[in-house]
């Protein structure tokens, strides 16, 4: 079961949400929460102070660096303020991390000794991205080494999970986290199955079910005759419905992950709930 818990803060309401689920989901597993704040290095170097400078008439770097910088000491204050001070009042124990990196690689550095990543669906320019899955998000989906939690801005505690299952080695370690997270917080199961072919389907529902005996976890199969995996799934999720969801970060098809997206990205886009994506094996 995860115990080193890591989640991104970069000051907005995502960012917020997944802090609050961390907390929460530390207290209930008796786990540490590692806040990660990044200082982008690429904001503070290069060629972005240059044109900043240029365009305002007067030479790259005279005395703008050092103002930006210490504007930005000042946010991650705040922010490992807030942090602390909301892990001391759930009585969970929690760690800060600041990190002066590119954001993506700034967040895998500091998690690397995690069980869980989370992040929040959209960072600080959500406002101006709507319907866009945030790009540090994105990138962690693809590069981390440990399962990614994407968060939305309304998540809260689960109480109804889904695991997803097509009998890859991704998908086998997904419901062996599921399990583990229901049973740890005393929560029933539900194992759905996407397939055109119900002969399949059942095949790999019954799989399922015979991995998660050792598990002693309530659980329940439902099979979902459908070809649009992503979306048959996104019907499923809901306040009212299931509220996180399990599943491997994997394409079936190198080529259409790569040009269209992957399931797992798909719905860390559009999911109305959390989504904890499995993204090595």
């Amino acid at each position: 079961m995860v115990k080193h818990i890591a989640v991104g803060l970069d000051g907005s309401a995502n960012a917020a949400t997944a802090q609050r689920l961390a907390i929460g989901l530390a207290g209930r597993v008796g786990g540490v929460v590692h806040g990660v704040h990044v200082i982008d290095a690429t904001f503070l170097e290069g060629a972005f102070i240059t044109d900043i400078s240029g365009s305002m008439g007067f030479e790259p770097f005279l005395n703008l660096q050092s103002q930006m910088r210490a504007t930005l000491d000042d946010v991650a204050e705040v922010i490992r303020t807030d942090f602390s001070e909301r892990c001391a009042a759930a009585g969970v124990e929690g760690h800060f991390h600041l990190e002066r990196a590119g954001v993506a690689h700034g967040v895998l550095t500091a998690s690397k000794l995690a069980d869980l990543l989370v992040v929040g669906q959209r960072g600080v320019n959500a406002r101006f991205h709507e319907e866009a899955l945030g790009a540090t998000a994105e990138t962690l989906l693809r590069r981390s080494a440990v399962p990614v939690l994407v968060v939305p801005p309304e998540a809260v505690l689960p109480v109804r999970p889904l695991a997803a299952y097509d009998s890859s080695p991704k998908a086998v370690r997904a419901l062996q986290q599921a399990a583990e997270l229901a049973r740890a917080l005393a929560l029933g199961l539900t194992v759905v199955v996407v397939d055109l072919q119900e002969e399949r389907g059942r095949a790999r529902l019954s799989e399922a079910e015979r991995y998660l005996a050792p598990y002693d976890v309530r659980a329940e199969y439902t099979f979902v005759r459908g070809e649009a995996v992503e979306q048959e799934l996104l019907a499923l999720l809901g306040s009212d419905r299931h509220d996180l969801v399990f599943l491997g970060a994997h394409g079936h098809r190198r080529i259409v992950e790569l040009v269209l997206g992957s399931t797992s990205q798909y719905l860390a886009r559009r999911s109305p709930v959390p989504v904890w994506c499995v993204t090595r094996v």
